[in-house]
């Protein structure tokens, strides 16, 4: 299962409603942050959860997605925390690790492994026994990823065929659920029969970036999509700034086949003003599109 919490969902400028880009990931125990812009640890404790993390995602070093960085190694390091923490970004994410570090005077070391990552491609980073994490870069104004997060399907046992059959559940089904056959009291039980696949669930992070249709690949298929509307449709220059305006992310969010979408990174000037859901409504009835979608407000969840 995949849990997700968004602790701040504005763009360069943090605003009374919303903070800094931040979402906090749960997958199979494992705490992730995919951004961590300024305020986020304060984010975290409003939102009720855990400060002990295991990865953190940054896309790229623009101060509003990684302010928060060294607060939150702040406060792991005063906390004593024993967890290794792993940080993965574009190229130069290791020296911009070694500069926190460097800048700010912490109590003691955190075991921290960063990671620096060019992906012309999509690029397996993280492969555990329950789920899988990718990036591929995308065109920014620096350099910059996209993050998905990928359960890994899994072969479950369809019980009451089972009871059909006379079968209690017991370890020696163990066997099916790898894809073999298993003989249980002379009788032949086979796993083609007896079992099914359980696809696992997906996510997709998308900010910031240019339009390019090119990363539609990387996205199709996932079930949710996280991605970019800093700017309404009447915003035309969006791609001089290198970020999608509304119309721009509902075309990759259709491309994506996603059923559920939310749209992130507003631009402050929509604070006090319904443009862009109104531009979204629209464009969404003109083009045709299918899937559900939302402008989350910070601390606003969803689980896959």
């Amino acid at each position: 299962m995949i849990e997700c919490t968004f602790l701040g969902t504005s763009s360069a400028f943090p605003t009374i409603k919303r903070n800094h880009p931040a979402v906090y990931v749960t997958v199979e125990g494992d705490r992730i942050l995919l951004d961590c812009g300024e305020g986020t640890q304060r984010q975290i404790r409003k939102a009720g959860l855990s400060p002990s993390l295991d990865y953190v995602f940054i896309t790229h070093w623009h101060g509003d997605h990684s302010l928060g960085l060294g607060g939150i190694i702040q406060s792991l390091n005063m906390m004593k925390s024993s967890k290794r923490l792993q940080v993965f970004g574009p190229s130069g994410t290791n020296q911009s690790i070694k500069n926190i570090l460097l800048a700010y005077k912490f109590y003691n070391r955190l075991d921290i492994k960063s990671t620096s990552v060019n992906a012309p491609k999509e690029k397996l980073l993280i492969n555990t026994g329950d789920y899988q994490v990718s990036a591929i870069n995308v065109k920014h104004s620096v350099r910059c990823l996209a993050y998905k997060i990928k359960e890994k399907d899994v072969r479950n046992i369809y019980s009451e065929k089972l009871a059909e059959k006379g079968i209690k559940p017991g370890k020696f089904l163990s066997k099916l659920k790898d894809g073999k056959d298993v003989v249980y009291n002379g009788i032949k039980l086979k796993y083609k029969e007896l079992t099914y696949i359980k696809k696992g669930k997906s996510l997709a992070y998308v900010t910031d970036l240019r339009y390019e249709p090119g990363i539609i690949p990387f996205i199709k298929g996932v079930d949710s999509l996280i991605i970019e509307s800093t700017f309404g449709e009447e915003f035309e220059k969006s791609a001089e700034f290198f970020h999608l305006n509304i119309k721009e992310a509902m075309r990759l969010a259709k491309g994506s086949g996603a059923k559920n979408v939310y749209f992130v990174h507003t631009s402050q000037r929509y604070e006090n003003d319904d443009m862009l859901a109104k531009s979204a409504e629209a464009l969404y009835s003109r083009m045709k599109c299918s899937f559900k979608y939302s402008f989350p407000n910070d601390f606003d969840k969803f689980v896959l």
